[in-house]
């Protein structure tokens, strides 16, 4: 415990009691204080973290959780991201190469372990040949009805200002299950090869 302004307290398992003379200057008066050795590398060394800290809050991905333990897990791999960062760094200019910028480390991170492998995403466009076969067929097709409002398939456009149509009702028989208004919009679904209304 060290008294200045007001009570500072330090916990260390390598530095013992021993203080230093330092020249504090105060409104153009030179005065000595005695400090510890402890604040004095507290002192010199806190850079690094601010700067640490820094770059930890410079892509941060974590997101609010109820959850501590997710927090604490994404913390955890942060701060493993931006020191393999600054090793291997050290590791470049040692050996007489560029650096790397620190969004660029972590672009190519995230080429290393994910590779090739993408989440499956959905198709745009036209509907497969498989859907105008099921949807054209001949066997019956029920409507149903849903909690959940889903675009409809024939008269939604929501590429275009109030274009865009929402229903709860689609037809369960087709594999996609197309949002579909009952009556026109379920039968030119149905029925036509392009069902999409002008």
């Amino acid at each position: 415990m060290w008294q200045d302004k007001r009570q500072v307290a330090m916990l260390s398992t390598y530095h013992t009691n021993d203080t230093q003379i330092v020249h504090r200057h105060r409104a153009n008066v030179v005065e000595e204080v005695t400090k510890p050795t402890v604040i004095m590398d507290y002192t010199s060394k806190m850079g690094a973290v601010d700067h640490a800290d820094q770059m930890c809050g410079s892509y941060n991905f974590c997101r609010k959780s109820f959850k501590w333990w997710r927090k604490l897990f994404f913390w955890l791999v942060e701060v493993a991201v931006v020191n393999s960062y600054i090793l291997q760094n050290i590791s470049k200019r040692q050996a007489g190469e560029r650096e790397m910028t620190h969004l660029d480390y972590r672009r190519r991170l995230i080429v290393e372990l994910v590779g090739t492998v993408r989440q499956k995403q959905r198709r745009l466009g036209r509907p497969s040949t498989k859907d105008l076969a099921e949807r054209m067929s001949c066997k019956p097709h029920f409507i149903a009805q849903h909690k959940i409002q889903r675009d409809c398939a024939v008269c939604s456009d929501p590429k275009i200002p109030g274009g865009r149509k929402r229903t709860v009702f689609f037809c369960k028989t087709c594999t996609r299950n197309p949002g579909l208004h009952p009556g026109e919009c379920f039968e030119r679904y149905h029925t036509l090869n392009d069902y999409r209304t002008e």
